[in-house]
Protein backbone atom coordinates (compact mmCIF):
# COMPACT_ATOMS: atom_id res chain seq x y z
CA UNK A 1 0.00 0.00 0.00
CA UNK A 2 1.43 3.51 -0.89
CA UNK A 3 2.55 6.04 1.29
CA UNK A 4 -0.44 8.41 0.80
CA UNK A 5 -3.08 5.61 1.09
CA UNK A 6 -1.48 4.65 4.26
CA UNK A 7 -1.31 7.51 6.02
CA UNK A 8 -5.30 8.46 4.69
CA UNK A 9 -6.20 4.82 6.03
CA UNK A 10 -4.57 5.98 9.51
CA UNK A 11 -6.47 8.82 10.08
CA UNK A 12 -9.56 7.31 9.64
CA UNK A 13 -9.02 4.75 11.90
CA UNK A 14 -7.65 7.33 14.70
CA UNK A 15 -10.71 9.29 14.18
CA UNK A 16 -13.12 6.40 14.58
CA UNK A 17 -11.50 5.71 17.41
CA UNK A 18 -11.38 8.85 19.13
CA UNK A 19 -14.45 9.11 18.18
CA UNK A 20 -15.56 6.88 21.23
CA UNK A 21 -13.17 8.26 23.49
CA UNK A 22 -14.65 9.55 26.62
CA UNK A 23 -13.04 13.02 25.58
CA UNK A 24 -15.61 13.74 22.75
CA UNK A 25 -18.15 14.46 25.45
CA UNK A 26 -15.92 17.35 26.27
CA UNK A 27 -17.07 20.42 24.66
CA UNK A 28 -14.98 21.40 21.75
CA UNK A 29 -12.62 24.86 22.18
CA UNK A 30 -9.27 26.18 21.55
CA UNK A 31 -7.56 23.34 21.81
CA UNK A 32 -9.29 21.25 19.05
CA UNK A 33 -8.23 24.71 16.87
CA UNK A 34 -4.66 24.59 17.90
CA UNK A 35 -4.35 20.88 17.32
CA UNK A 36 -6.25 21.12 13.96
CA UNK A 37 -4.08 24.08 12.40
CA UNK A 38 -0.48 22.10 13.70
CA UNK A 39 -2.01 18.73 12.36
CA UNK A 40 -2.55 20.79 8.98
CA UNK A 41 0.68 21.64 8.70
CA UNK A 42 2.44 18.85 9.65
CA UNK A 43 0.56 16.26 7.55
CA UNK A 44 0.78 18.56 5.12
CA UNK A 45 4.55 18.61 4.68
CA UNK A 46 4.71 15.06 6.23
CA UNK A 47 2.55 13.93 2.91
CA UNK A 48 4.70 16.01 0.42
CA UNK A 49 7.88 15.02 1.36
CA UNK A 50 6.66 11.31 1.20
CA UNK A 51 5.26 11.89 -2.06
CA UNK A 52 8.37 13.10 -3.32
CA UNK A 53 10.68 10.52 -2.55
CA UNK A 54 8.31 7.65 -2.75
CA UNK A 55 5.90 8.46 -5.48
CA UNK A 56 2.81 7.47 -3.20
CA UNK A 57 0.30 9.63 -4.81
CA UNK A 58 0.94 8.64 -8.76
CA UNK A 59 -1.71 10.87 -10.75
CA UNK A 60 0.23 12.89 -13.63
CA UNK A 61 2.69 15.12 -13.40
CA UNK A 62 5.00 15.76 -9.74
CA UNK A 63 3.41 19.15 -9.56
CA UNK A 64 -0.13 17.09 -9.72
CA UNK A 65 1.24 14.02 -7.15
CA UNK A 66 2.17 16.82 -4.42
CA UNK A 67 -0.58 18.92 -4.49
CA UNK A 68 -2.71 15.60 -4.38
CA UNK A 69 0.12 15.15 -0.89
CA UNK A 70 -0.29 18.05 0.09
CA UNK A 71 -4.06 18.38 0.45
CA UNK A 72 -4.21 14.75 1.39
CA UNK A 73 -1.83 15.13 4.26
CA UNK A 74 -3.40 18.54 5.18
CA UNK A 75 -6.60 17.27 5.81
CA UNK A 76 -6.06 14.28 7.42
CA UNK A 77 -3.73 15.85 9.95
CA UNK A 78 -6.33 18.51 10.35
CA UNK A 79 -8.46 16.11 11.72
CA UNK A 80 -6.21 14.55 13.67
CA UNK A 81 -4.58 17.04 15.05
CA UNK A 82 -8.26 18.54 16.01
CA UNK A 83 -9.02 15.68 17.87
CA UNK A 84 -5.54 14.94 20.27
CA UNK A 85 -5.75 18.73 20.54
CA UNK A 86 -9.25 18.50 21.51
CA UNK A 87 -8.31 15.61 23.61
CA UNK A 88 -5.42 16.56 25.41
CA UNK A 89 -5.90 20.50 25.95
CA UNK A 90 -10.13 21.35 26.01
CA UNK A 91 -11.38 21.66 29.79
CA UNK A 92 -14.38 19.49 30.27
CA UNK A 93 -17.53 20.65 30.82
CA UNK A 94 -17.73 21.81 34.43
CA UNK A 95 -21.13 20.00 35.90
CA UNK A 96 -23.76 22.37 37.00
CA UNK A 97 -23.20 22.74 40.82
CA UNK A 98 -26.20 20.59 42.71
CA UNK A 99 -29.00 22.38 43.98
CA UNK A 100 -29.55 23.35 47.64
CA UNK A 101 -30.73 21.33 49.74
CA UNK A 102 -34.40 21.90 50.55
CA UNK A 103 -34.95 23.98 53.65
CA UNK A 104 -35.88 21.77 56.35
CA UNK A 105 -39.80 21.50 57.20
CA UNK A 106 -40.86 23.47 60.37
CA UNK A 107 -42.50 21.99 62.98
CA UNK A 108 -46.12 22.56 62.66
CA UNK A 109 -47.56 24.01 66.03
CA UNK A 110 -50.73 24.26 66.83
CA UNK A 111 -51.64 27.56 68.02
CA UNK A 112 -55.06 26.62 69.06
CA UNK A 113 -57.24 23.60 70.27
CA UNK A 114 -60.31 24.02 70.85
CA UNK A 115 -62.25 21.52 72.57
CA UNK A 116 -65.29 21.36 70.55
CA UNK A 117 -67.57 19.60 72.87
CA UNK A 118 -66.22 20.70 75.85
CA UNK A 119 -68.61 22.75 76.86
CA UNK A 120 -70.73 23.77 80.39
CA UNK A 121 -74.15 23.61 81.87
CA UNK A 122 -75.95 27.05 82.19
CA UNK A 123 -74.00 28.44 85.49
CA UNK A 124 -71.94 25.32 86.17
CA UNK A 125 -68.39 24.74 85.81
CA UNK A 126 -67.80 20.78 86.36
CA UNK A 127 -66.78 18.63 83.57
CA UNK A 128 -69.52 17.31 81.99
CA UNK A 129 -69.49 12.71 81.72
CA UNK A 130 -69.60 13.66 77.71
CA UNK A 131 -66.12 15.92 77.83
CA UNK A 132 -64.55 13.62 79.80
CA UNK A 133 -63.36 11.42 76.74
CA UNK A 134 -62.11 15.32 74.47
CA UNK A 135 -59.95 16.02 77.71
CA UNK A 136 -58.60 12.83 77.91
CA UNK A 137 -57.45 13.08 74.31
CA UNK A 138 -56.51 16.71 74.63
CA UNK A 139 -54.40 15.10 77.47
CA UNK A 140 -52.51 12.66 75.27
CA UNK A 141 -51.97 15.20 72.73
CA UNK A 142 -49.87 17.59 75.20
CA UNK A 143 -47.97 14.71 77.01
CA UNK A 144 -47.01 13.71 73.21
CA UNK A 145 -45.84 17.38 72.58
CA UNK A 146 -43.96 17.87 76.25
CA UNK A 147 -42.37 20.78 74.88
CA UNK A 148 -45.60 23.11 74.38
CA UNK A 149 -46.87 25.68 77.70
CA UNK A 150 -50.56 26.58 77.10
CA UNK A 151 -52.67 28.60 78.69
CA UNK A 152 -56.14 27.13 79.33
CA UNK A 153 -59.17 29.91 78.83
CA UNK A 154 -62.51 30.17 79.86
CA UNK A 155 -65.47 31.60 78.01
CA UNK A 156 -69.11 32.49 78.82
CA UNK A 157 -72.78 33.01 77.44
CA UNK A 158 -73.71 36.56 78.03
CA UNK A 159 -76.22 36.09 80.84
CA UNK A 160 -75.23 37.59 83.75
CA UNK A 161 -73.02 40.36 84.34
CA UNK A 162 -69.87 40.99 83.39
CA UNK A 163 -67.95 40.43 86.79
CA UNK A 164 -69.74 37.34 87.41
CA UNK A 165 -69.04 35.74 84.21
CA UNK A 166 -65.52 36.84 84.63
CA UNK A 167 -65.63 34.87 87.51
CA UNK A 168 -67.13 31.85 85.89
CA UNK A 169 -65.26 31.98 83.53
CA UNK A 170 -61.66 31.40 85.32
CA UNK A 171 -63.68 28.49 87.53
CA UNK A 172 -64.62 26.60 84.18
CA UNK A 173 -60.76 26.96 83.11
CA UNK A 174 -59.47 26.07 86.52
CA UNK A 175 -61.52 22.85 86.37
CA UNK A 176 -60.51 22.12 83.04
CA UNK A 177 -56.58 22.33 84.27
CA UNK A 178 -57.07 19.84 87.26
CA UNK A 179 -58.41 17.11 84.51
CA UNK A 180 -55.57 17.21 82.68
CA UNK A 181 -53.16 17.56 85.68
CA UNK A 182 -55.00 14.33 87.03
CA UNK A 183 -54.45 12.48 83.02
CA UNK A 184 -50.31 13.39 83.33
CA UNK A 185 -50.02 17.30 82.48
CA UNK A 186 -47.07 18.76 84.30
CA UNK A 187 -48.99 21.84 86.16
CA UNK A 188 -46.52 23.81 85.19
CA UNK A 189 -47.06 23.96 81.28
CA UNK A 190 -50.74 24.83 81.95
CA UNK A 191 -51.84 28.29 82.91
CA UNK A 192 -55.64 29.71 83.33
CA UNK A 193 -57.13 32.59 82.23
CA UNK A 194 -60.88 33.71 82.20
CA UNK A 195 -62.26 35.52 79.37
CA UNK A 196 -65.54 35.55 80.32
CA UNK A 197 -68.07 36.71 77.71
CA UNK A 198 -65.55 38.63 75.77
CA UNK A 199 -65.01 36.32 73.30
CA UNK A 200 -68.08 34.72 71.89
CA UNK A 201 -68.25 31.79 69.05
CA UNK A 202 -71.48 32.34 68.08
CA UNK A 203 -74.77 34.14 69.04
CA UNK A 204 -75.58 35.02 72.26
CA UNK A 205 -79.47 35.33 71.04
CA UNK A 206 -80.15 31.55 70.91
CA UNK A 207 -79.69 28.86 73.19
CA UNK A 208 -77.38 27.25 70.76
CA UNK A 209 -75.54 29.98 70.52
CA UNK A 210 -75.27 30.52 74.34
CA UNK A 211 -74.40 26.86 74.75
CA UNK A 212 -71.51 26.80 72.37
CA UNK A 213 -69.86 30.57 74.24
CA UNK A 214 -70.04 28.21 77.61
CA UNK A 215 -66.73 26.47 76.57
CA UNK A 216 -62.53 26.38 76.93
CA UNK A 217 -60.02 26.83 74.77
CA UNK A 218 -56.46 25.85 74.44
CA UNK A 219 -54.02 28.32 73.27
CA UNK A 220 -50.43 27.40 73.01
CA UNK A 221 -48.46 29.97 74.56
CA UNK A 222 -45.77 31.95 72.29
Amino acid sequence: MKVGLRFTVACGVLVAFAAGCTCMQKPWGYGALGGGVVGAVGGGIATGAASNNTGAFDIGNDNEDKALAVATGAVGGALLGALIGHCLWDQSAAAPPPPPPAPAAAPVVQKKIVLRGVNFDFDKATIRADAAPILREAANLLKENGHLKVSVEGHTDAKGSDDYNLRLSMRRAAAVKAFLVKEGVAEGRLTTRGLGESQPVASNDTEDGRAQNRRVELKVQE
